[in-house]
């Protein structure tokens, strides 16, 4: 019920009892002033023998003879009571006035009473003819209702596409700096793998017990030789350990000179700026405090583990470039593949002046490729990098089934399994199913070494056999190219330097169950 009702429904009940009216007993009769109460209370609480007392105004009907009946009834009141029900209150309010100009008017201009069929599309209000032709609106843009509605419809209409469009732009480019981030995270986590595994196979310090050993061995033998030429055999192998520890103390030397200025530069070093360094440390201008400690904490970590990684490009780029020749394999990798090139343990994160001193990178850390027909078309080649260093006999066994020096091997085998962002999964030259594949060795199926490298993109990891084989979790010949990280897989042996968007598009040709929908065949391949 609107505002209202309930004042209009208190009409309808008796002043005293509270009762509502009718036409029997409760039927409203009224006063000589003009009060009215129902029948029944006027029979009994307002009757005072020949009178009627109001309970209102205190005043006095006078009766006679005649009874309450005798007395009018109110009869609007009463048929308001009857039909009160079937009534609809409802309290509409006023539309709002259309302003025209300063005045106030519904649908005609209040001033020249004509149709406000105009639209000023400059103060945005409607107007009659009269006021278009008027000083305030002369300089004014002025058009017709339905045409002015008909403009805003399509500038609507082109804001909306303009900003849908905009809203799609704003979409993607949200989704490329995300997957800029994500290679970045990968790339972050490859360094910490690496770093970890440099730490992990660090040989410093064994180095340092196998020559405590030696020199332990040679005093002791001292005392024992009596003729001339054992001593002097003695004295000649003493002669070549302490050169070789000369030759490795001066470059341990010149790294922590290096490692000291690139943990304190305040700037960003380029390739330029690290053979200056280089220089001045092999020259002696660069002094030594032989503090490993002496960063400041002041020290921004981001320019540190970016003159790091400069330093790193500069020996895979510069360096090994001079001392391997022509053999540059990195040279050719584009700055936007997904492999970020640091430098293991075992290679010279920066190889100082002895050359001689210095290990081939492809020798310690051989590189296999693969060349990859789809369908029977070239796709593309795969260069992976095998870590003999920390899986020797994974790296074994998978360096001769890529050469195929052994009488078998990855020359003609299948891709079988595509699972698309994951992995890719081949190497069972006997059946290439998954079912087969054995390894070089005369057990067939072997333990993978423990290597401790995590299973992240770009990781190339052995296949455990079918449980058909064993339930100890061996490996033959199958080996898995992973895209995304994997925790509980293990066995990593090498990974991806070369031709990851290759396979990050071959992973993209496997339906549902991981079966591939064309025919991807390793049509050759060997070492590097």
């Amino acid at each position: 019920m609107e505002s209202g009702g309930a004042e209009i429904e208190e009409l309808m009940l008796c002043g005293y009892c509270k009762l509502r009216y009718n036409d029997n007993d409760q039927s409203p009769k009224m006063l000589s002033c003009k009060h009215y109460f129902c029948l029944q209370c006027m029979r009994t609480w307002l009757n005072k023998g020949q009178e009627l007392l109001c309970v209102h105004c205190w005043k006095r009907t006078d009766l006679g003879e005649k009874g309450p009946e005798s007395l009018p009834t109110y009869t609007p009141v009463l048929c308001l009571a009857k039909n009160f029900s079937e009534m609809r209150l409802k309290l509409e309010k006023p539309p709002a006035p259309i302003a025209c100009g300063s005045k106030l008017i519904s649908e005609n201009c209040h001033t020249h009473a004509m149709p406000l069929a105009l639209w000023c599309q400059t103060c945005g209000i409607p107007v009659c003819r009269a006021c278009a032709a008027t000083s305030d609106h002369t300089s004014h843009q002025v058009k017709s209702q339905n045409e002015t509605k008909d403009q805003l419809v399509n500038d609507l209409h082109t804001e909306l596409q303009s900003m849908n469009k905009m809203l799609n732009e704003i979409s993607r480019l949200a989704m490329q700096q995300r997957e800029f981030l994500v290679k970045i995270l990968e790339a972050c986590v490859t360094l910490k793998t690496h770093v970890e595994a440099d730490l992990t196979n660090h040989s410093a310090h064994l180095e340092v017990n196998e020559i405590r050993e030696l020199l332990a061995k040679i005093r002791m033998n001292v005392g024992m030789v009596d003729n001339l030429a054992d001593v002097q055999g003695l004295y000649s192998s003493l002669n070549v350990e302490k050169q070789r520890m000369q030759m490795r103390y001066q470059d341990m030397f010149h790294q922590c000179q290096l490692d000291d200025l690139i943990r304190n530069s305040p700037v960003l070093f380029d390739f330029q700026l690290l053979k200056q360094a280089l220089a001045s440390i092999q020259n002696g201008d660069i002094p030594y405090s032989g503090n490993s400690r002496m960063a400041t904490n002041q020290q921004n970590p981001i320019l540190f583990l970016a003159n790091y990684c400069m330093s790193q490009l500069y020996s895979r780029h510069v360096i090994t470039k001079q001392i391997n020749g022509n053999i540059d394999y990195l040279h050719s990798i584009q700055p936007t593949q997904n492999y970020l090139p640091v430098v293991p343990a075992k290679y010279e994160p920066i190889i100082m002046h002895s050359p001689q001193l210095s290990r081939n990178p492809i020798t310690a850390c051989p590189l296999y490729y693969f060349n990859i027909e789809v369908n029977g078309a070239p796709a593309g080649r795969v260069i992976i990098e095998v870590r003999s260093d920390v899986a020797p006999k994974m790296s074994k066994n998978f360096g001769l089934l890529a050469t195929g020096e052994s009488g078998i091997g990855y020359k003609g085998c299948n891709i079988f399994q595509c699972w698309e962002g994951e992995s890719v999964i081949t190497g069972d030259y006997e059946l290439n199913n998954g079912r087969g594949g054995r390894s070089i060795f005369e057990e067939s199926f072997f333990l993978p070494d423990d290597t401790k490298l995590l299973a992240v993109r770009g990781t190339v990891g052995m296949r455990r056999t079918q449980k058909r084989h064993d339930n100890l979790g061996m490996v033959g010949s199958q080996f898995r190219i992973i895209l995304q990280e994997m925790r509980g897989f293990t066995g990593i042996f090498g990974h991806v330097i070369e031709g990851l968007e290759l396979i990050e598009k071959l992973s993209t040709y496997g339906d549902t169950n991981g079966k591939p929908t064309k025919t991807i065949l390793i049509a050759k391949c060997g070492k590097l």
